[in-house]
């Protein structure tokens, strides 16, 4: 197993695994539990950790988690049908289930 990420928070470490599963590389999440210690342990030693289980895949998750953690949101959209804003990543309308533009 290698380390790819060390995360700020529990719900960062699951999106980055998550991502890496949807490519089929299996990850784990290491401190899951460990945010409870600080204070006793290093603040280091407490962040939720993703570790690969494949280390032959351990440069192909890195450039996933280097596209994957630079993505901006993107601008906003307007439904074509309602007039609603919508965020730019949604595919439908929240509020009429219309199809959003690209």
């Amino acid at each position: 197993m290698k380390r790819v990420h060390i995360a700020p928070t529990l719900l960062d470490a699951q999106l980055v695994v998550d991502a890496l599963s949807s490519l089929g590389i299996v990850s784990h999440i290491f401190n899951a539990n460990a945010a409870g210690a600080l204070g006793e342990v290093p603040f280091l030693q407490a962040q939720p950790e993703v570790w690969v289980e494949d280390d032959t895949r351990e440069c192909q998750a890195r450039e996933v988690l280097v596209d994957f953690l630079n993505v901006k949101p993107s601008a906003e959209k307007i439904c074509p049908h309602c007039g609603e804003h919508n965020p730019g990543n949604f595919l439908s309308c929240w509020q009429c289930g219309s199809l959003l533009p690209d």
